[in-house]
């Protein structure tokens, strides 16, 4: 990367990493009072440190790894130790925006970008990076009007794969499992019986496995003639756009927690795809949309243009 000036830069700060360092360091704490007054509760404290050192140690990787640095010819994109690079607009095919809430509080929105080469990246942004964010698009806009052959939707093959982050996904839930599973161990210790630890251990050695299968198998390939589906080892099929009878995105939105205790009740979000192919069958992908919302648009866009819409 040659040092010069930026016009723009989105990095993650440094609000996550102090506040998950206090964070650390007040549960760091509280373990070592645990431990000095040995006291029953020392596994709690224990594991309170894990998951705030967890926390501290990706929030100091992100902060030292991530960013992107705009300037009017082009972008720095790094993520990782080793992996920046520089592109210069004329080098990026197309870029989008895309948005969907999970909770209450959460809504994840993600710039992607797609070089010419087919190769496709993303970052997350917040509001306070909008005006660079809108800036980056406009400058790849202006570069894409320069070649007119770069459209948006030619009828290239584009892919929804269960991989993308499904490694972070797998790692979040077999860390839960190892925790439960440690909390377990002191529990049996103490002489408790089976069922104060199983209960936890179950749904989430459960997730971990769905985690899995989700990295493993969920694909959809999005072709120029119709679309291949898959979710599970055994549901893979091949659909041609002339065999959808309908189809539209639907978004669905489920409360979880407590009816009497209102206030700590969330709303989570969930995104499918539902279509009825020839035979009548109807089929509902679950999707996730501030990662693929693109590529879901593209998938309708090209079923309604067989339908004549």
């Amino acid at each position: 990367m040659k040092a010069k000036t930026y016009r723009y830069k989105i990095t993650s700060g440094l609000t996550g990493v102090i506040l998950s360092f206090i964070m650390l360091t007040v549960f760091g704490g509280l373990a070592i009072w645990f431990h000095i007054s040995q006291s029953d509760a020392i596994i709690i404290g224990r594991i309170l440190v894990i998951f705030s050192a967890v926390a501290f140690v990706l929030a100091l990787y992100r902060a030292v790894f991530f960013k992107v640095l705009i300037d009017e010819n082009g972008f720095f994109y790094q993520t990782a130790p080793g992996n920046g690079r520089y592109y210069h607009y004329h080098e990026i095919r197309t870029m989008w925006i895309s948005s969907g809430n999970e909770t209450n509080s959460q809504q994840m929105t993600y710039c992607n970008f797609e070089t010419n080469e087919g190769k496709i990246s993303r970052f997350s942004f917040l509001g306070v990076n909008l005006d660079a964010v809108d800036y980056l698009m406009k400058r790849v806009e202006s570069a894409e009007t320069a070649d007119s052959s770069r459209a948006t939707d030619d009828g290239r093959e584009l892919v929804i794969s269960g991989r993308v982050q499904g490694g972070i996904r797998i790692a979040v839930t077999v860390f839960i499992l190892a925790i439960f599973l440690l909390l377990a161990k002191s529990l049996a210790e103490q002489g408790l019986p089976p069922i104060t630890y199983i209960l936890p251990i179950a749904p989430a050695t459960v997730s971990t496995v769905v985690m899995i299968i989700h990295n493993m198998f969920y694909k959809i390939q999005i072709q120029k003639e119709g679309f291949y589906c898959r979710t599970n080892p055994f549901d893979g099929k091949y659909y041609k756009y002339s065999e959808i009878i309908d189809c539209n995105l639907v978004e669905e939105r489920k409360k979880f927690g407590s009816v009497r205790n209102r206030g700590v009740r969330e709303t989570h979000y969930f995104y499918y795809l539902v279509f009825t192919d020839a035979t009548n069958k109807k089929r509902r992908i679950l999707y996730n949309k501030a990662l693929f919302e693109r590529e879901m648009n593209v998938l309708v866009s090209r079923i309604e243009q067989t339908q004549g819409r």
